[in-house]
């Protein structure tokens, strides 16, 4: 497996609650993804996301990635199940099965991305071209 690293831009950030019973809140993330590095990347990210807390989120959701991956130009699906917690934010990535289009066709693997106290998300990807 080879290793992607770089880093992540959440631009437009839009999220809005769906259901609120204090202090649990549900809500729903519309974002613009910004890959940097190994990964050369643009495309829309939907979460969903469980506030138990003021404090705590546990989300899930999805990232189309439409660009390059050291230098093979496609498109592929990042699924993604992850925490923040006292304002730092981490998660882990599965590659979704057969989402691999162009040069990225047969993309497998797995990542994750932790939010730094800077707010720097750094990402690594190990991944395999079949």
């Amino acid at each position: 497996m080879k290793t992607a690293k770089g880093t992540i831009l959440h631009n437009n950030w839009d999220e809005k609650p769906y259901h609120e019973a204090a202090p649990l809140k549900s809500s729903e993330a519309k974002i613009d993804i910004v890959m940097h590095g190994a990964i050369e990347a643009t495309g829309p990210g939907r979460y969903l996301m469980q506030y138990p807390t003021t404090e705590t989120c546990h989300y899930a959701g999805y990232l189309v990635m439409d660009g390059t991956l050291d230098g093979k130009s496609g498109q592929f699906i990042i699924y993604e199940v992850g925490d923040w917690t006292n304002g730092v934010a981490a998660s882990k990535w599965q590659i979704v099965e057969s989402s691999g289009t162009g040069e990225l066709k047969g993309i497998t693997g797995q990542g994750s991305y932790a939010a730094e106290h800077d707010k720097t998300v750094r990402y690594e990807l190990s991944y395999e071209l079949k």
